[in-house]
């Protein structure tokens, strides 16, 4: 497996002498939401790479092993030695299609040597707990699937995919991996902690919250926000939702608000935030964050070392560090080694496994972590 990587700051810079695409089978595209909506990246790629499969997403900030930069281009080129690569594009043009789309994406790319499936959807238009749920009630077990949601900074306003045959909205890109011979180790963690009182989730919607505690949902933010609430849903993403695990002691998956409807009261979340739980806000500061990207490296076991590392990281971290960004992408290479090429990007919402149990899962606020190497 040869990794070869790309940092640009305009798609005009990616000359396909620089490129080096020959034999790249795969490239990796992540970069800010204004180079997508120019037709100059998809042209540039295709000409750089013309028989390699594409796949990308927009971004709240591109990650590399130099660090995190904004409003920039990675272009991540891979040669596999016995390894093969395809691409399934799937459109959602409801988000109560989400969980059909998972389910039609590891029907186009399910196969009996299927090593991992890479999934990049739009941030906003598709309920991510729906479509982990959709994939992981196909896929079969012990296949490895991990990935994210588009992002579009802390705009919230427009996520964009892309593949082979260009740039998409409210779609959904699935990379799939085939061959014994890839090795893949996923982990996430978080690092945040609850505060107050557990609250008590009155009525919802999937991934809409209607009232908490009996009240408006939004009324309740805003509480907790005070002036900050003024900057909704940006500001949402310094105070996630933690969902009560069932477990005394225990906190279960974390959501982060993408967008509220001050006419309804409601919150939308980037996962389903069910009715009848108990949710508390959460917060934390640098050194935990830190932290949780280090126990995310932590989990990926690997033997024989990684030869690509595949980082996503929620946009609420990337706001709550500010100019300590690069501190939890280093934390990450001190565990993992300097060996492996980075890659990755700030999003909407992460996928992978929970807590050590190696179930898939749509996450908010964690350091996800995929790495990739050919035995």
């Amino acid at each position: 497996m040869n990794v070869t990587q790309l940092h640009v700051k305009s798609a005009a810079d990616l000359a396909t002498p620089l490129l080096s695409g020959d034999g790249a089978q795969f490239v990796l595209v992540f970069g800010a939401t204004h180079h997508f909506e120019s037709a100059e990246l998809h042209d540039r790629l295709r000409a750089a790479y013309p028989t390699a499969r594409i796949a990308g997403c927009t971004t709240s900030g591109e990650i590399t092993g130099d660090g995190v930069t904004d409003d920039s281009i990675t272009v991540t080129a891979m040669n596999f030695e016995d390894t093969r690569v395809r691409t399934e594009r799937v459109a959602v043009e409801r988000m109560e299609d989400s969980l059909q789309a998972g389910r039609d994406l590891v029907a186009a790319l399910d196969a009996p040597d299927l090593q991992f499936l890479l999934l990049l959807s739009d941030g906003l238009a598709v309920n991510g707990s729906s479509l982990v749920a959709g994939v992981r009630e196909s896929l079969r077990p012990g296949v490895p699937f991990s990935g994210g949601l588009a992002g579009d900074a802390d705009r919230f306003e427009r996520t964009l995919t892309l593949d082979c045959e260009g740039v998409h909205t409210k779609s959904i890109v699935g990379v799939g991996f085939y061959g014994t011979r890839l090795s893949v180790s996923t982990g996430s963690m978080g690092g945040w902690s609850p505060f107050g009182t557990d609250r008590l989730v009155t009525r919802a919607e999937a991934n809409v919250v209607f009232e908490i505690d009996g009240k408006r949902a939004l009324d309740i933010y805003s509480t907790y926000l005070g002036d900050e609430a003024k900057n909704l849903p940006a500001s949402g993403l310094l105070f996630p939702l933690a969902l009560d695990s069932g477990t005394p002691g225990e906190t279960g998956l974390i959501r982060t608000l993408l967008a509220v409807d001050h006419d309804a009261g409601s919150l939308t979340f980037a996962g389903d935030v069910p009715e009848g739980r108990k949710v508390r806000l959460m917060h934390a500061d640098f050194d935990q964050l830190v932290a949780g990207a280090e126990g995310a490296a932590d989990k990926c076991l690997v033997n024989g070392g990684a030869e690509l590392a595949l980082l996503i990281s929620c946009v609420g971290r990337k706001l709550l560090l500010g100019s300590n960004i690069d501190f939890e992408v280093d934390a990450v290479g001190e565990r993992i080694g300097h060996e492996p090429i980075v890659a990755g990007f700030y999003s909407y919402g992460e996928i992978g496994p929970f807590d050590g149990s190696g179930v898939c899962e749509l996450h908010n606020q964690t350091m996800t972590i995929a790495l990739l190497s050919e035995n």
